[in-house]
């Protein structure tokens, strides 16, 4: 009576099992990654437009003779194309449509990579305001206002510019000067 052995197939070890799992889990991190790395293009060119659209409210404040302008945050965003819109669900605002991005974009660069986004996770609104809003202040503080600054608590930016024949101004040019204040103004 001859015993006949079965062949034995390797079989991988515990642990080149998990090199493996870390693998794909790295493989997985890698394509999140690019996909936060898309938002941030994508968000870059949304907060351009952006400034450009505070730009044009500071011209009409200008132009009204004006040195300072505030401008909603949340308001210009409805004068960039494609900007993610919002719907009101159970009297939250929820982002409702991403434009040209994706939801999963923006979760990647603004909650990190590790967690896998979840499709139809609503977003807030104002969480993704939020996440934008620094960005948005930095750009604008590149135009060289006098003061630029978010008013807390709320999505305006006040900036502020040197009137005519000021401090660093055109010298005067003929612009009268501004009225003296009193010590109590």
């Amino acid at each position: 009576a001859r015993t006949v052995r079965a062949r034995r197939v390797p079989m991988a070890t515990f642990a080149q099992t998990l090199t493996g799992i870390v693998r794909d889990a790295r493989k997985k991190e890698g394509e999140r990654k690019h996909q936060a790395q898309k938002w941030l293009t994508h968000e870059s060119k949304l907060l351009d437009e952006g400034v450009d659209a505070f730009k044009r409210r500071c011209m009409r404040a200008a132009e009204e003779e004006r040195c300072e302008a505030s401008v909603s945050f949340e308001v210009l965003t409805r004068d960039i194309s494609r900007f993610p819109t919002r719907v009101v669900t159970d009297s939250t605002h929820l982002v409702d449509d991403w434009g040209d991005g994706a939801a999963a974009w923006w979760y990647y660069a603004h909650r990190g990579t590790m967690t896998a986004w979840t499709p139809g996770t609503p977003v807030m609104f104002a969480e993704l305001l939020e996440s934008m809003m620094p960005k948005f202040l930095e750009k604008v503080n590149e135009l060289g206002f006098n003061k630029c600054l978010r008013i807390a608590g709320t999505w305006k930016v006040v900036a502020s510019w040197q009137p005519p024949g000021g401090k660093g101004g055109d010298g005067g040019g003929g612009a009268e000067p501004a009225p003296k204040r009193s010590r109590n103004d």
